[in-house]
């Protein structure tokens, strides 16, 4: 029997990842297509890469493909908790039971080439940069890609994964052709990405936590260490809001970002004021699908269905989880796509429309619920370390220490869910 030959649209995390799984498995042949250019052979430009925090979800998916989970992590650097940051130089830690990975998103996908090319030939495994899609024939089997000097091919599957990003063109093709029920929204907030770099002999900011600096009007400032001198995160703010959007030139950045963030400003040099001066804002569209497939041979996984917000560094985690439950029910099913995909999706909306309100919603923007927030997080732990059976674990606790699923997670705190989305309208 011939291997079935699976065409994968999107060579990010997730669709990398998939690519590992399906390789481990007998009879599969894959195809990997990206529109951007292959990492390996190009200068890696920050515009809009991002740190990904990966817990106990996303280390599970890893960790099921032997030394996987270790070549990540030696590319990671290790986090154990958050250092809320004030501009009047006070800090509160918030420590975390478990320990997160965090790695830059173009490192993790780098991590996943190496490891696909050093375990399979060309026979097994193609991978082709610079490819865009552009149609769908899901009668014929086929899609189109078109490659920068304008030349169109074609490719033939016998199954087809959308792993394209909350933009996906493989969705959106679905969309048009079958009416594939999906919802679209671009959240309120937007970011630019931001790279600091701390002195070698005494990091100012501790290499073992993410670091945030809250303002009013919404705007805050996220970085997560890479290594013990880079610091990698975003600057977050409303949508059409920008707060340096008035400045012209990097000395009034450096200025603004020293007054408003400075134990971050310490850090920042001109170049990188100038940096991000020129960066292009990046907004943020969430993505909200009622199933994850189409007919037998169509399957959309990560963002290309269920892309949230990153207020909770939750979307790579439950993509990655996507790939791992996808094999759970692959092995269950014995390899038929068409009894599994249903499954997938039946196992998997709960899941992520959970997550979807609990992006949205864990963290309260209200400057009042900012504080009841902070003594529910104190109070609650105290409590639930004294009386754990009447009391359960806080909320981010839940999301960030176990794998509880996400419709758990929200289920336990939907009160405190209600109240946040009350105080938003």
């Amino acid at each position: 029997m011939a291997d079935r030959h699976v065409v994968i649209v999107g060579a990010g995390p997730a669709g990398l990842l998939l690519a590992v799984y399906l390789l481990k498995r007998p009879g599969y042949r894959v195809s990997v297509f990206e529109q951007r250019a292959d990492p390996r052979l190009t200068p890696q430009v920050q515009n809009r890469t991002f740190p990904i925090s990966l817990q106990e979800r996303g280390q599970q998916a890893l960790r099921s493909i032997s030394g996987l989970e270790q070549a990540v992590a030696d590319r990671s650097t290790v986090c154990n908790g958050t250092i809320m940051h004030q501009a009047s130089g006070k800090s509160r830690a918030i420590p975390r039971k478990m320990s997160s990975l965090m790695i830059d998103r173009l490192q993790m996908v780098m991590v996943l080439l190496q490891f696909l090319s050093d375990q399979y030939s060309s026979d097994q495994l193609v991978i082709q940069f610079n490819c865009r899609c552009t149609h769908l024939n899901s009668a014929a089997q086929t899609l189109q890609f078109e490659q920068p000097d304008g030349e169109v091919i074609t490719h033939t599957y016998d199954v087809v994964v959308g792993a394209d990003g909350a933009r996906s063109k493989l969705r959106e093709a679905l969309v048009e052709q079958v009416n594939f029920p999906c919802e679209q929204t671009l959240i309120p907030d937007a970011y630019k990405s931001v790279f600091l770099t701390q002195p070698e002999d005494g990091a100012p900011l501790a290499v073992d936590k993410v670091h945030t600096l809250n303002l009013p009007n919404n705007v805050r400032m996220m970085l997560v260490p890479q290594g013990n001198t880079q610091l990698n995160g975003v600057l977050v703010f409303k949508r059409d809001h920008s707060p340096i959007a008035q400045y012209n030139t990097k000395e009034e950045i450096l200025a603004f970002v020293q007054e408003n963030f400075p134990r971050f400003g310490a850090l920042m040099t001109l170049d990188e004021a100038d940096a991000l001066l020129s960066r292009p804002v990046a907004n943020v569209t969430t993505v909200r699908c009622q199933r994850f497939h189409e007919g037998s041979n169509i399957l959309l996984i990560g963002d290309a269905v269920h892309a949230v917000s990153a207020s909770i560094g939750q979307g790579c985690n439950s993509a990655l989880q996507d790939v791992w439950v996808f094999n759970q029910l692959l092995d269950q099913h014995q390899d038929n796509w068409s009894q599994t995909l249903p499954a997938f999706s039946d196992q998997r909306i709960p899941e992520v429309h959970a997550l979807r309100e609990l992006s949205d919603y864990s963290f309260p923007r209200n400057k009042l619920l900012v504080t009841e927030f902070i003594l529910r997080l104190q109070l609650g732990r105290i409590l639930n370390r004294w009386f754990p059976k009447r009391f359960p674990p806080f909320l981010f606790d839940l999301i960030f220490d176990s794998d509880l699923p996400y419709s758990e997670v929200l289920k336990i705190h939907q009160g405190w869910i209600n109240k946040v989305k009350a105080s938003t309208r």
